[in-house]
């Protein structure tokens, strides 16, 4: 058994000033990981890696939720093709992963379009700080194909999950 987390950044500051990768969280996003915080320790879900798009605000994020899933920040890996990668890309990676449990820290866009390929869900809306798990039935993420995963849970700060 193998399973994936897919958690969108948490809200980034607005600043035109700034360039996209280096766009800090804000003080909502900050808030809405609190709320996250709270739900993933009540789940007591474990991971064992967790990766993370290079953007600051996704780094921030993995790094504020690390310890939920018993991950040591320096222990995140940062991967460029979670920024401005294609999912065949993000696909090739991720059946190269040899661990059961992990997470990925990236971009609303991509994390529909790949939840979405590998589950058989249809996914309207992603809001920032958002969390889905995948559960695949294999031995080696070599296997994972398309439709192969079955949702486990979908969650976001707006959600009536208190």
């Amino acid at each position: 058994m193998k399973f994936i987390y897919f958690i969108r950044n948490a809200k980034a500051q607005k600043d035109s000033e700034i360039e996209d990768l280096q766009r800090d969280l804000s003080s909502s996003g900050k808030e809405d990981l609190k709320i996250m915080s709270n739900r993933l320790q009540k789940l007591n879900f474990k991971a064992e890696y967790m990766f993370s798009s290079p953007a600051k605000r996704c780094i921030k994020t993995a790094q504020k939720l690390c310890k939920y899933f018993d991950i040591k920040e320096k222990d995140i890996w940062i991967e460029k093709s979670l920024y401005e990668g294609k999912m065949e890309e993000i696909l090739n990676y991720i059946s190269k992963i040899k661990e059961n449990r992990v997470v990925f820290v990236m971009h609303k866009s991509m994390i529909i379009k790949i939840c979405e390929y590998l589950a058989c869900i249809d996914l309207e809306n992603f809001p920032t700080s958002s969390i889905i798990c995948l559960k695949f039935n294999i031995d080696s993420f070599e296997h994972i194909k398309e439709q192969s995963g079955e949702l486990i849970f979908f969650d976001f700060p707006k959600s009536q999950n208190e």
